[in-house]
């Protein structure tokens, strides 16, 4: 059974329509982020890793490419949708995302976009309350770079890593290396939250 997989999983991931499947997820991703983008890229390098395919570098440029333009359509698209960000219920996820992005640009803008890189939702909402606010583009486009650059990078590492420690065990390697980049993921919003938090703190305290 095992063999099985390995096999299925290696004919996916080693044939040529990976590449253009791994942009449509990517870019898909910025528009909708409900599809597994991060874990798909991390699944890839950490297969890269053990088994040689796909091209971990393929995987990192398609990633980059990928991964700003779907941003740089969303921010587009935000003169569009900002109606509908700011209908969200205030203590909904999408509303806890709306309320950290207009607290936090205010005050730190270049931070937020490439922390908010990491943040599905938050990065969504982000992007289109940017492009609503008409933030001048070439600057979100330098920052956006950034963080996408940051965010693939770690994604593409931490695949690869976990691939590399089983790499006689390729299917192992790869759920560790997904795993391993689900739980920096959560060590990141809780940083984020820490300091967003924090910040508030300092704020209230100094208005007081």
């Amino acid at each position: 059974m095992a063999d099985q997989l390995t096999v299925l999983i290696e004919a996916v991931l080693g044939s040529w329509w990976f590449y253009p499947l791994l942009a449509f997820f990517i870019v898909g991703d910025a528009l909708c982020p409900l599809l597994p983008s991060e874990t798909i890229i991390t699944a890839g390098a950490a297969w890269s890793a053990s088994r040689g395919v796909p091209d971990i570098w393929a995987v990192w440029t398609i990633a980059v490419v990928a991964a700003v333009l779907g941003d740089n359509i969303c921010y587009l698209l935000g003169t569009r949708l900002v109606m509908f960000v700011r209908s969200m219920p205030p203590k909904s996820k999408m509303g806890r995302a709306v309320d950290w992005v207009e607290k936090s640009i205010r005050t730190r803008a270049a931070m937020t976009i490439i922390v908010a890189r990491f943040v599905p939702w938050g990065r969504w909402v982000l992007t289109i309350m940017l492009g609503a606010m008409k933030y001048p583009w070439w600057l979100f486009f330098l920052i956006d770079s950034v963080g996408v650059l940051v965010w693939v990078s770690q994604a593409v590492l931490i695949g690869y890593l976990g691939g590399w420690v089983l790499q006689d065990y390729p299917i192992l390697g790869m759920i560790l290396g997904v795993t391993l980049g689900a739980l920096v993921g959560v060590l990141i919003d809780r940083v984020r939250q820490y300091f967003s938090d924090a910040h508030q703190v300092r704020t209230g305290t100094s208005r007081a």
